[in-house]
């Protein structure tokens, strides 16, 4: 049976699929049909047709200041602005995916340029081909950084890259042994990163040349070979494929449907064909998966930023911070844990604390325009619906419904002043438990 395309379904895929699903966005969604708003996505094209070109870092101010290159916190602030800013949302939104992936922290490289390098190179095979991005990425500075690559030499092997890619970027745990660990390590020797000249180098007297048994294969592998043995090896698509559901469909996808999304998957490992089929099954559009996800902290402010119409500001990846995520700061290397942490006590009051600091700084001009001041005879359902729609939620609860309609029933419906209820509503609406899920 063949899911229809109503609103209710537009909706949902941006919520995934994009940071926000705004009105205009989601009738020009329903305009185009499902294949063509996909399409869309995958392509990096507005939906509207009218494109915004992004700024370049150095053009970009927060707070009214300019953008310093050599702070951390303002690359954050600058990836912030690209997510709420670019036409491109689910580039984005995978290029974040692969951060958490392939996860590499500021903390431990303590270079800024070459973070921002990983994260161009993110960008760059963001829907691209995954066997070319393993392959990069083993060669990038970051990472080499980061998991010890200089330290992997001739008779002492560093075994920190070989174990992650085998345990968090392409086989999962179970899908190798401590033998493989250390004979793939072998074959990768002899890569380095020097700072000074900034050159990625291969000495050919630090490389093990000696035979490896590596997967079930025998022979003198190199890194080439490494790559070339773990894609023929069945639980990599699969791998690839449960976590790339996990991401945007249901926290625990059926076996059957990691397998339909893994033979996809497994016949050119291209991701953008990959999440084509993903977006365009009826599973994916399942009452039971909808809104059934957790936003992550990027989602959240990002998807308030653009219900508003808000500057970036500097505050904003401090208050990102509080709810757990920080951009090129993972916790480790198996990155974000996702789900239900992102609802931890602390996390979820900083969800509020933000909500609430969005709320006192909306202005009077936003409020006053026909998308918020409605009809004299709109009832209490009617604003909390409309305002639902405004912050990107396209559906209440009944609890949710009931307390959020006496709110406004209460404080603004009957009133002649109705900004600061208005705003009260609009807090109310952010922190709401279905504010919450995509």
């Amino acid at each position: 049976m063949t899911m229809g395309w109503t609103d209710k379904e537009a909706a949902h895929l941006l919520g995934r699929a994009a940071f926000f699903a705004g009105k205009t966005e989601v009738s020009a969604s329903v305009m185009l049909g499902k294949e063509e708003t996909v399409r869309r996505l995958l392509d990096g094209e507005p939906l509207t047709g009218t494109g915004t070109e992004l700024l370049p870092f150095a053009q970009v101010k927060a707070d009214g200041k300019d953008l310093a290159a050599n702070q951390i916190g303002d690359q954050q602030t600058y990836w912030l602005y690209r997510m709420a800013g670019t036409d491109a949302p689910l580039i984005e939104k995978m290029t974040l995916f692969w951060h958490g992936h392939f996860a590499t922290s500021y903390q431990k490289v303590r270079e800024i340029p070459l973070m921002v390098r990983q994260n161009e190179l993110l960008r760059k095979y963001a829907l691209g081909n995954f066997h070319e991005l393993v392959d990069q990425i083993g060669k990038d500075p970051a990472m080499m950084l980061y998991l010890d690559t200089n330290n992997n030499r001739k008779g002492k092997p560093n075994e920190n890259y070989a174990r992650e890619v085998m345990e968090l970027f392409t086989l999962g745990i179970g899908n190798y042994t401590e033998q493989d660990i250390r004979e793939a390590a072998r074959a990768l020797t002899g890569w380095s990163y020097n700072m000074k000249t900034d050159e990625v180098k291969f000495n050919k007297g630090q490389h093990d040349t000696g035979t490896k048994s590596f997967l079930g294969s025998r022979g003198n592998f190199d890194e080439t070979d490494v790559v070339k043995i773990l894609f023929k090896q069945d639980a990599l698509p699969h791998f690839i494929a449960k976590k790339l559901l996990t991401y945007f469909a249901a926290d625990d996808p059926a076996a059957e449907w990691i397998d339909e999304i893994a033979k996809v998957f497994s016949q050119n490992y291209n991701i953008k064909e990959t999440l084509s089929a993903l977006f365009l099954s009826d599973a994916f559009y399942s009452d039971a998966n909808r809104g059934a996800l957790i936003k992550t902290p990027a989602e959240y402010v990002v998807g308030i930023m653009k219900a508003f119409q808000l500057p970036v500001a500097r505050g904003f990846v401090q208050a990102m911070r509080k709810m757990g995520q920080e951009l090129y700061l993972p916790p480790d290397v198996a990155g974000w844990r996702g789900g239900a942490t992102w609802l931890l006590t602390s996390n979820l009051l900083a969800r509020y604390q933000f909500a609430e600091s969005v709320a006192k700084r909306l202005n009077s001009n936003l409020l006053s325009k026909p998308d918020y001041m409605l009809d004299p005879l709109a009832t209490a359902d009617t604003y909390v619906k409309q305002f639902g729609m405004n912050t990107g939620i396209w559906s209440f609860g009944t609890q949710s419904a009931a307390a959020l309609s006496k709110y406004a029933d209460d404080t603004f419906i009957h009133s002649i002043q109705k900004a600061n209820g208005m705003r009260g509503l609009l807090q109310l609406v952010m922190i709401s438990p279905e504010a919450q899920m995509k």
